[in-house]
């Protein structure tokens, strides 16, 4: 018969894609870095606060206002977008994340997901 080892269920995670597994890799690890260094806890809707914010100022947000990892995850956002395109499923991908988090980047004006074919 066979063992119960050979009956057990596996426990790997589904496959991604390199970018998009790097992607979710960030979020956490960026998530795990903000609850310990901001006073505002990492998460989307915390994101886009912040950056409303930014675009509503024209710049960079008040230290005070700042969510530590949300700068990572938006450059990492922007870098796909800019990498797959419009005609790519990583860049539908990329605009989707950035949508979740309000993603816009320094400059003058500041950049929206607009701006970036989102």
């Amino acid at each position: 018969g066979a063992s119960l080892r050979s009956r057990r269920p596996t426990l790997f995670a589904p496959q991604r894609s390199p970018p998009m597994a790097f992607l979710a890799r960030l979020l956490a690890l960026s998530a795990v870095a903000a609850a310990s260094v901001s006073a505002t806890s990492f998460s989307p809707e915390a994101c886009t606060d912040m950056f409303a914010t930014m675009k509503k100022l024209g710049g960079p947000v008040p230290p005070s206002e700042g969510v530590a990892g949300c700068t990572d995850v938006c450059a990492k956002v922007h870098e796909l977008k800019e990498y797959w395109g419009s005609g790519h499923e990583m860049g539908t991908f990329a605009c989707e994340q950035g949508q979740n988090y309000g993603c816009v980047w320094p400059g003058t004006p500041p950049t929206t997901m607009a701006d970036i074919g989102c």
